[in-house]
């Protein structure tokens, strides 16, 4: 066996940067000592008995694999492509292999009875894992996907999972398969949207567990005859909030941490995401002449291009940024770090935004009539709509993609037949009082 701080044999301790070595080795160099008939050199990490690497010279991949025995059975499993998979993240899955007892023990199939068959239909968790894997490496596409998916899109999709599936993966696919009717009505009955998205989830998992062999009956997620699933009607969102609830809203802001009133009030006035708001960087802006915000691509929703924030023509928002300069470290890459200081964004906001609206008298039980983080930026694109800005330039300020011109009217074609009305019915009361 190799020693620890080498690489040049067949089991070394993994760390990134060898990773990296050893796969340049084989890729740029040719290096095909100890590959096997297919053209494949394996190592094993040192520091996590289980998992190895596996690089193929002919196409140049590297994969994390976990070989090894859980609960006396042999297995051998795909953990995700070098780059897409992180090497934290490949240890964290051996692990989850090798000592999660509740996962494990349902790798053997569970005894037949005098009723019913052995289930031997594999764990929904191991399917989820090489599909994410397979789809993010593009060796896999769903429906009629010619192209490989975006990193955001990847990242909706472990959001996604963790969300809604991740209650379901210790069960088999055949047992899932039962449930899903009744976990989709049951969600669809509280959040049709998020019932949407899983039950889209779940007719991919399914596919790729056909394409794979591991699935021989019809798709669950589809259905047939009476026990169709269909897609639930989905309606766009048009909460904006009013000049009065803006006005306690902003009372409410100015009451709390100067972070979250930054933080806030800034997705208003530049009409923009709160993940994109929340990632903002240092290095993404320009406080001088000309100033502007350019936001990556990778924070842009349905788009392959970054978007441009004209912040000259903000002063509000040029001022609370100067003001945050003066205030984040030097060192900080981020415009708003989280408070608890290990250099990343403030993304979890949902509490201080809870505390917000209900110190601005905002708050109701019912979800669909409270206040969102996101219908701040409905509430600026209603602004730009009720100063009769074209909706096509509505679009661009939004960032959203050209072809998205339609969305945008349906979301604010109420905001304007209200002010509409209201206008008819100043008119109408002036008319009377004559």
């Amino acid at each position: 066996m190799a020693a620890n701080n080498d690489h040049t044999g067949k089991c070394f301790t993994f760390t990134e940067a060898r990773i990296a070595a050893v796969i340049r080795r084989v890729v740029d160099d040719g290096d095909a000592t100890d590959a096997d008939a297919s053209g494949r050199r394996t190592w094993r990490d040192d520091g996590c008995r289980g998992l190895q690497l596996v690089v193929t010279l002919k196409t140049g991949t590297a994969v994390f694999y976990f070989v090894g025995k859980v609960d006396g059975k042999a297995v051998r499993r795909a953990l995700g492509d070098v780059g897409v998979t992180t090497l934290a993240e490949a240890r964290e899955a051996v692990n989850r292999l090798r000592y999660d007892r509740t996962v494990s023990a349902l790798l053997t199939p569970r005894a037949a009875d005098d009723a019913e068959p052995a289930d031997d239909s594999p764990l929904v968790y191991a399917v989820a894992d090489d599909m994410l894997a397979a789809h993010a490496a593009g060796r896999w596409l769903p429906g009629n996907r010619s192209k490989p998916p975006t990193d955001r899109t990847m990242k909706f999709y472990r959001d996604l999972r963790a969300a809604q599936l991740k209650a379901h993966e210790a069960k088999t696919l055949r047992a899932f398969a039962t449930e899903l009717p009744t976990v989709y009505a049951d969600l669809q009955a509280d959040a049709p949207i998020q019932a949407n998205r899983l039950l889209q989830l779940c007719r991919n998992l399914y596919s790729y567990a056909a394409s794979a062999g591991l699935w021989n009956d019809p798709n669950p997620a589809i259905g047939s005859g009476n026990q169709r699933l269909t897609r639930t009607p989905e309606q766009a969102r048009t909460r904006t909030l009013s000049d009065a609830e803006w006005k306690r809203l902003a009372a409410a802001l100015d009451a709390d941490q100067p972070l979250w009133r930054d933080l806030f009030t800034m997705s208003l006035l530049t009409l923009q995401r709160m993940g994109a708001v929340c990632s903002m960087r240092w290095a993404d802006l320009s406080l001088e002449t000309n100033a502007a915000w350019l936001i990556p691509a990778v924070h842009m929703k349905g788009r392959r291009s970054g978007h441009i924030v004209p912040l000259a023509a903000l002063p509000e928002a040029l001022r609370i940024l100067r003001a945050r300069r003066a205030i984040v470290p030097q060192d900080c890459e981020f415009v708003f770090p989280a408070a608890k200081g290990d250099g990343e964004p403030a993304r979890f906001y949902h509490q201080a935004w809870a505390r917000i609206i209900r110190r601005a008298g905002l708050w109701h039980e019912d979800r669909l009539r409270r206040p969102r983080p996101h219908d701040l930026r409905r509430t600026g694109g209603a602004r730009m709509t009720l100063a009769n800005v074209p909706l096509q330039t509505v679009t661009r300020a939004l960032g959203d993609a050209p072809s998205s011109v339609s969305m945008v009217a349906r979301t604010y074609a109420q905001v304007a037949d209200d002010a509409l009305r209201q206008a008819f019915a100043a008119t109408s009361k002036r008319q009377r009082s004559r």
